[in-house]
């Protein structure tokens, strides 16, 4: 079972650095291309309505790119002030159910997420040349990076935990 567990972290870890460069590579691009849009507004008082859309797309890259890349580092928003007083093993056993309910909901979320995307593939976006379908699917796939890293989360709370209890 431990050679799994080592087997799913690893990947998990792969995973993560795919994730990261992802990340940096979009918003790269994205901050980019905002300079050069506010640029050119400023120079000629006009701006490329295809670069303002595109800039929305790329953001809801980066944001469920970066959701995930968060929930793997354990960099997400959480109020631990009641949490921390309990006793070690409370603590991560509620750590452990709380992941488990996000982990849940990503899956959920990411059938619904697909099926919204498989829709949008039929309409086209208002300037750019391809279907919102390629917006839209930004976020199950976000949701699949998140559910996977939560999974090896919730593997690595089974470990401490059993460590604790022997």
């Amino acid at each position: 079972m431990e050679k799994i567990i080592k087997c799913i972290s690893r990947c998990a870890d792969y995973l993560e650095q795919i994730v990261k460069v992802l990340t940096i590579f979009v918003l790269v691009v994205l901050i980019t291309i905002v300079f050069f849009q506010v640029s050119r507004r400023i120079i000629t008082s006009r701006s490329i309505i295809e670069i303002e859309e595109f800039s929305i797309v790329l953001a809801s890259w980066l944001a469920f790119l970066s959701t995930a890349y968060a929930a793997r580092k354990k960099v997400h928003v959480q109020i631990d002030v009641l949490t921390s007083k309990f006793p070690f093993t409370i603590n991560h056993l509620l750590k452990l159910l709380i992941n488990i309910m996000i982990m849940i909901a990503c899956i959920v979320l990411t059938d619904y997420g697909f099926q919204l995307a498989e829709r949008k593939m039929m309409i086209p976006m208002t300037v750019l040349p391809f279907k919102s379908g390629y917006w839209y699917i930004s976020f199950p796939i976000g949701m699949i990076f998140t559910a996977f890293f939560t999974f090896d989360n919730i593997l690595q709370e089974l470990v401490l935990l059993k460590k604790c209890n022997n």
